[in-house]
This record gives structure tokens, C-alpha cells and sequence, in this order.
């Protein structure tokens, strides 16, 4: 019985030596170095994350306040009284998006706010309750003066486009400060006298496809199917719908439309090319078209991603880039 335990002792010694051995040499071995594992980034594929924040007026903290907004409005107003209402013709208030506009986007159109003003095309509603069309009473054709002037202005700069569009309000013995004699059935009783080439086309310098417009558009609102009530109360997608029906109303002509006359808020021009310049240069990128120039198909996310922090206000950009192609260097 002696041996037999001496013999169980010895073996769980030489056991333990063993796990002791093994230990040691374990901890004696050099350990190979661990392969630096790779990290995958998510890479950005937006459009905006290729843009790097380059602009002509660096970010300051002299943002335009509410106060000093209003009274940048007040102050190209002529005689404005105190409480003169800023809320446009679709309802929303100038103020809340200029006060926006001014630090979207790290503050980048809060300088050429300050330099160009309060745009232009609210300020007269403001200023007279009525847009840019002239007209001295409400017969419910302010639109369709106003789509009279964009159709004649086609594709024409803008020296070009004003002379056109007087001499087409003289056919119909109007002018550019009082076209109330602009109306549907004025240019009709022309196409009655079926005199169309002599009486209206060649007197007014348009195009055979811009006069056609015309007298789709004479017929459109006064058989009813447009209006100004139509038109006002429509959402942006309706209004484009119902005006593309007309031949020879395309996008361009609805985007003018809704920016400049019926106040619609977030409106992006990208077919216009004055609003792709102003957007290359405020930014300084270039496009995917032919010399750098931005492309309104190839560019259309870039645009689109640059001028998203404006919204829900983007006509308000767009319009500021009107006004920096405009400006002299």
C-alpha cells in the first residue's frame, strides 16, 4: 500500500513538470507578429462629399439677423410703411427665407444678400400686391401675360428678350407699363381675321413656334383649362403638367414661371444656364460638359446636392445666382 501511493505521488509530479515545461517554452517563444487588420471605410459616393467647401465669401459670424432683414426689405422699398406685409404671393414670408438662406450652407449667400438685396420680383408684390406684369386691373390674366412674356423671351438674352416683348405688346396696343390690353381674346380676334403671319407674327419678331405657343396659350385660358385660380391653387408637379400641355411650354418655361411669377419657393432651374454658371462659380467646381462646364443632365446630383441645404427655399439661391453671373468681376 506504501508503494502504491508513492508510485500516484511521483505521477502527478511528473505531471506537473510536464505543464510546467510546456509553459516555459511557450512563454520563451518569440509570437509572430499579428497582420495589421484593414479597415473599410464607407466611401461617399454623394456628390457634395466631392466638393470641397471652396466659396467666395468664407464663412464669417456676421450672419443677417431677422431685424436687419427686414430692414434690408423696407430699405428697397420705397415708402414703405412699418408693417408692410413680406409674405409672398404663394404664402410663404420672405423673411423666414432669407434669414434661412443667410447661414445654409456655412453662411455662403449671406454676403450676396447683403450686396444684391432682398430679389426683386417680391419686392413689387410687396410693394403693389401684383407681379411683374403691368397690369392696372385684376382680370384674372396675370398669368397668362406673364407666360406671354416668358414664351417671347425664349431663348433670348436679355436686352434681346425686352425689345421683343415690346414690340409683341404693340401689336395688341399695350406696352411694357400697362399691358391690360394683353389678353387672350385680343390675340384670338387677330387669329379670327386670319391674318396670323401679318398682324401678329412679323409685327411682334417671334418665331413661328412662339407665336403657335401663344395662341395655344389664348386658347388654353380662354376655353378655361387654365387660369389664374388654376394655376395658384395647383401644387408645383400639377402646374407643370397642365402648362406642358400646351405646345411649346417646356421645363424651362414652367421653372420661370413658377419662380419668378407665381413665387413658388423651392424652385431649381436646371435647365436654365445662368443658374449652372452661378453655381460653378459660387463654388468654383467644374462639370462634366464640354469645358468644364456644368452639364444640367451629367451635373444634375452636384447641382442638386450643393443648393439642398437652402431648402425648403431654394428659389432663393437660385435667384442669387442669376444675380452673380450677372456681376462684373
Amino acid at each position: 500500500l506504501g508503494h502504491l501511493c508513492l508510485n500516484k505521488s511521483m505521477m502527478r509530479q511528473t505531471r506537473a513538470s510536464t505543464m510546467a515545461a510546456r509553459v516555459a517554452a511557450a512563454a520563451s517563444v518569440t509570437p509572430s507578429p499579428k497582420k495589421k487588420q484593414k479597415v473599410h471605410r464607407a466611401s461617399s459616393s454623394s456628390p457634395q462629399s466631392q466638393v470641397k467647401q471652396r466659396t467666395l465669401f468664407p464663412h464669417k459670424d456676421n450672419a443677417l439677423t431677422r431685424e436687419q432683414i427686414r430692414q434690408l426689405i423696407h430699405s428697397h422699398i420705397p415708402e414703405a410703411s412699418d408693417n408692410i406685409s413680406t409674405v409672398t404671393l404663394d404664402g410663404w414670408c420672405l423673411v423666414d427665407a432669407l434669414s434661412h438662406c443667410a447661414t445654409a450652407s456655412n453662411g455662403i449667400l449671406n454676403d450676396l444678400i447683403k450686396e444684391y438685396g432682398p430679389p426683386k420680383c417680391y419686392l413689387k408684390y410687396f410693394e403693389t400686391g401684383k407681379t411683374n406684369t403691368g397690369c392696372k386691373i385684376e382680370d384674372g390674366y396675370q398669368s397668362f401675360r406673364s407666360l406671354c412674356r416668358i414664351v417671347a423671351s425664349q431663348q433670348l438674352a436679355g436686352k434681346a428678350a425686352g425689345t421683343i416683348w415690346e414690340r409683341f405688346l404693340g401689336v395688341v396696343g399695350a406696352t411694357k407699363n400697362d399691358t391690360t390690353n394683353l389678353t387672350p381674346q385680343a390675340i384670338l380676334s387677330i387669329v379670327r381675321n386670319d391674318n396670323i403671319e401679318e398682324d401678329l407674327r412679323a409685327p411682334a419678331g417671334l418665331s413661328k413656334a412662339k407665336c403657335r405657343c401663344i395662341i395655344a396659350l389664348s386658347e388654353a385660358f380662354e376655353g378655361g383649362d387654365l387660369s389664374d385660380d388654376i394655376l395658384n391653387s395647383s401644387s408645383d408637379e400639377e402646374v407643370s403638367q397642365k402648362l406642358q400641355n400646351v405646345k411649346g411650354i417646356g421645363p424651362w418655361s414652367v421653372d420661370m414661371f413658377l419662380l419668378f411669377e407665381s413665387h413658388r419657393k423651392n424652385i431649381l432651374p436646371l435647365g436654365d444656364l445662368a443658374v449652372r454658371n452661378g453655381t460653378a462659380k459660387l463654388w468654383k467646381v467644374k462639370g462634366k460638359g464640354k469645358n468644364g462646364k456644368m452639364c444640367a443632365e451629367k451635373d444634375k446630383d452636384l447641382i442638386e446636392s450643393l443648393h439642398e441645404p437652402f431648402s425648403p427655399y431654394r428659389s432663393i439661391s437660385s435667384y442669387y445666382m442669376y444675380q452673380l453671373v450677372d456681376a462684373k468681376d
